[in-house]
């Protein structure tokens, strides 16, 4: 729904933290993404848990050198 807004990773970009920050926040995101009842949108819930994937992509990317890694997470 918002690939659009994707850019490619920057340069540098920490690969440990990114997988960090991801695995850290995998659980909330499939949780997230079973309280959205999908029929009200006409999508499945894998739909749905992939728009919260590119949420996470996106805002890493976008606030990866203005926030410390603790914010970034929240």
């Amino acid at each position: 729904m918002e690939e659009h807004r994707l850019l490619p990773m920057k340069q540098g970009y920490d690969k440990d933290l990114f997988d960090e920050l991801y695995r850290d926040t995998e659980l909330l995101r499939r949780k997230l993404s079973w309280q959205i009842d999908s029929r009200k949108f006409g999508v499945d819930y894998n739909e749905i848990y992939s728009w919260f994937n590119v949420k996470f992509i996106f805002v890493f990317n976008k606030y990866i050198d203005k926030k410390d890694p603790n914010q970034l997470k929240g």
